[in-house]
């Protein structure tokens, strides 16, 4: 488990002068493509299925990045269950998700296993988080 720190842009307020909802789900992307590159998913070898987001607390302009923080809750035959948290770089929790990810083949336009090599990294990570 590693957290990933992702830049706040100028661009994500909205009229109420914080960042819009919609952002925080680029957030939650941002950090979740770079930990699954870590565990060896490329961006395009996986797609969302299900997504689930609890908004704790509204992100206001002068926050400049937030951390995303994810772990793997369930790891089935062709799909991870995420649990991800996005926090301010105080530890203030913003949202809370969980996302249903399917293991994708870009070319052939349909679910792919996981590897035992994916497997293994993921059971890893999710070791590594109750410590």
């Amino acid at each position: 488990m590693s957290d990933q720190r992702v830049a706040v842009r100028w661009q994500d307020i909205d009229g109420l002068r914080h960042v819009n909802h919609v952002a925080f789900l680029t957030y939650l992307e941002e950090g979740r493509d770079a930990w699954l590159a870590e565990h060896g998913i490329a961006r395009d070898e996986y797609v969302v299925g299900r997504a689930s987001v609890v908004y704790r607390r509204e992100i206001l302009p002068d926050v400049r990045a937030v951390i995303v923080r994810c772990v793997a809750a369930e790891i089935g035959r062709s799909s991870v269950t995420t649990r991800e948290l996005l926090m301010a770089e105080d530890g203030e929790l913003l949202a809370e998700a969980e996302f249903a990810l399917v293991l994708w083949d870009p070319d052939g336009h349909r679910s792919r296993p996981i590897t035992d090599d994916e497997r293994r990294s993921l059971q890893e990570d999710n070791l590594e988080a109750l410590r």
